[in-house]
């Protein structure tokens, strides 16, 4: 089915919005279907905590407390909830059928029934990769299963049979001095070496690493390596990343990249070489990643922390990427039906000179970076970037994603838009690079020559006594040609392709309406730029809302909660960047386009001689979707924000509680 599916979304974006649909369904009714038993399960209580058992030299870990434990506070969050609503719970019920009937026709070859899989993880799931000094890295998969239904037991029994088809050799078994039972095979050049003890199963590619896991398991000590609790970059960023309280998350991830990239790259001359170029550029004080999950803390259905570890004092890229603590206010022109925004800032003038230092340091010149944009940019555009441009940005840059009426594939629209210290500056240096580029491209077209008359690549008109810029027709048919150009020669050194669904008209127009055609204007104090099919509808829609036509975002009721949220969290921080989602539009569109005409056609014409999608497709027209209002409720708006500190860069994001969203 997956191997299907993903041909299918190969093809078009239609197709991949269907995929998307049909994923996020599966999710779903996968969440409503993982009911949480009471089993005889292991006791953790019994031994260490993880983090006490695995080696500080460990450069990666995912980790998942208690799987059962975690599902069951997320079938109580408000998409959780959705799934038992009796509106659409018969349609998920109806795909969950349909993705049994899909595994019935793999399950004889995969040997494990689909109800041993739901019931396999119990609680934690750990998985590991240790980097052992001077050596390659290991890996080490932790499982705690469920000791009485068997399902683990069962799955092992079939990956023994699996392991010793595929390498030929038999599973080898020897008890150690402490009753355990080890199991050892070898695969891809690696011994691999697990147990099962007390409900837990434990795996390494490392006789020697899970031999020292055991060892403080059974408390006796392991010389030279301490346990990961005893490593520093691991132990900040869990600290940073606790709940209210100092509650232990559902889910944590650590990652030392330059620690893992050391490891896995040993004996690779020109790796080790790349690495070692990382002081240069100042990448050597990114000194770790981590982050967590939790569920139904206070208020909160859902808080995320993530943190960046960096040395201090930061120097070379970690510098010239400093973001800038201020207060973020949504701008005026952004509108309240936005779906998702973030906005930071940089210091451009220090984002320039550090360039210039990690340049000049590696080239052992100076000036390096001022002489390139001389001879590159400056002299094509015929003035200073520095000064004519750049000296006019004031750092701030924000990102936007808006859904355009009426629902169409291309409804989602981006944009992005930067701050401005002298709008009417840059708009005078911005219209005298498209003159430039416009009798630069005359010349070089060896299709138009020196044709006075061809249109310029930009576009300029006014929407409510703002100038707007935009890709002009005649550009956008040139690039149309060439494609097709390209497209025919491909054609012709590919006869034995099947190019049929290439040429079928109705994809064709599809593909003619998801073309991009950026366009630009300048708002206030903002140059908005929007790269999308449908760019130009985002910027008057801003133009309106700051115009007054339209209620901006920093009037909406949902937008005010989620800030007031933001802002106790917060406490006296300045935030150096925020973020903002409103899932409500995107999902609208996704219910309306799902349900469309447009749609089902589509979709029918794609189902021939495969059931998995015939079958799918059945189950949407037995149990339609429901309207979008009814279940609008269920999607919650979400924050975050990112603040800076001596440790590095924290992130926290969160979603409300229904209880506490106003209506």
């Amino acid at each position: 089915m997956l191997s299907r599916l993903c041909i299918f979304h190969n093809r078009c974006f239609f197709k991949s919005f269907v995929n998307a649909g049909i994923l996020f369904t599966a999710i779903l009714t996968l969440t409503v279907e993982s009911k949480v038993t009471v089993a005889q399960e292991a006791d953790p209580g019994n031994r260490p905590r993880t983090q006490e058992l695995l080696p500080e030299t460990t450069v990666a870990l995912i980790q998942i407390d208690d799987f059962r434990d975690m599902v069951g506070k997320l079938q109580e969050t408000s998409f959780g909830q959705m799934t038992r609503d009796e509106a659409i719970a018969p349609l998920l019920d109806g795909l969950w059928d349909e993705a049994r009937l899909a595994y019935n026709d793999v399950e004889a070859d995969i040997g494990v029934t689909l109800d041993d899989i739901q019931e396999l993880p119990s609680g934690e799931m750990t998985f590991a990769i240790i980097a052992p000094r001077r050596q390659s890295p290991e890996y080490m998969l932790i499982i705690e299963l469920d000791t009485e239904s068997g399902a683990g037991e069962r799955i092992l029994e079939r990956g023994r049979e699996v392991i010793a088809a595929e390498t030929g050799e038999p599973i080898t078994t020897e008890e150690s001095e402490d009753g355990i039972e080890y199991e050892t095979f070898n695969a891809a050049g690696k011994n691999f070496k697990f147990f099962e003890k007390d409900g837990l199963m434990v795996g390494c590619s490392s006789a020697e690493e899970l031999d020292a896991f055991v060892d403080r398991w059974m408390e006796r000590e392991v010389e030279k390596v301490r346990p990961l609790t005893s490593n520093r970059k691991f132990v900040t960023i869990m600290n940073r990343c606790l709940g209210n309280n100092e509650i232990e998350p559902e889910a944590r991830f650590f990652i030392d990249p330059i620690g893992l990239a050391r490891s896995a790259t040993r004996g690779n001359f020109a790796a080790q070489a790349a690495i070692n170029f990382l002081p240069i550029i100042g990448l050597d004080g990114l000194l770790g990643v981590g982050g967590s999950m939790l569920l139904s803390e206070d208020d909160f259905e859902s808080v995320v922390h993530g943190h960046i570890l960096l040395s201090n004092p930061r120097k070379g890229v970690l510098e010239m990427l400093a973001l800038k603590p201020t207060d973020y206010q949504p701008e005026p022109w952004l509108p309240a039906d936005t779906a998702t925004y973030m906005t930071t800032s940089w210091d451009v003038d220090q984002l320039l000179a550090e360039l210039s230092k990690m340049v000049d340091l590696y080239q052992n010149g100076e000036g390096l970076v001022d002489e390139w944009i001389d001879g590159n940019i400056n002299e094509r555009i015929q003035m200073d970037l520095k000064e004519d441009v750049l000296a006019h940005l004031t750092g701030r840059v924000t990102y936007a994603e808006w859904i355009a009426p009426p629902m169409a594939l291309n409804s989602q629209v981006q944009m992005f838009a930067m701050e401005l210290s002298d709008p009417e500056a840059f708009e005078e240096s911005f219209e005298s690079i498209i003159q430039i580029t416009t009798r630069q491209n005359r010349r070089g077209d060896d299709d138009e020559g020196d044709d006075d008359n061809q249109e310029s690549w930009m576009s300029t008109s006014e929407y409510k006594g703002f100038k707007t810029w935009t890709i002009s027709q005649a550009t956008m048919d040139r690039q149309q040609e060439r494609r097709s150009e390209r497209r025919a020669r491909f054609r012709e050194q590919n006869p034995e392709r099947n190019f049929q669904e290439e040429e079928n008209p109705e994809v064709e127009s599809m593909r003619m309406e998801m073309r991009p055609r950026p366009a630009m204007a300048i708002v206030g104090n903002y140059l908005l730029f929007s790269w999308s099919s449908r760019s130009m509808d985002f910027i008057e829609h801003a133009i309106d809302t700051a115009d007054g036509e339209e209620m901006p975002m920093s009037e909406d009721d949902k937008f005010m909660e989620v800030q007031r949220k933001m802002t106790r969290l917060l406490r006296s921080d300045m935030p150096c960047a925020m973020t903002y989602q409103n899932p409500e539009h995107a999902f609208r569109m996704l219910f309306e386009l799902a349900g469309s005409e447009q749609t089902q056609s589509f979709l029918s014409s794609q189902i021939e001689d495969n059931p998995v999608l015939s079958g799918i497709q059945s189950r949407f027209a037995e149990n339609p979707l429901p309207d979008f209002d009814e279940m609008k409720g269920y999607f919650r708006p979400t924050g975050g924000f990112v603040v800076s500190d001596d440790t590095g860069y924290h992130f926290l994001a969160f979603s409300m509680k229904a209880e506490n969203e106003e209506e």
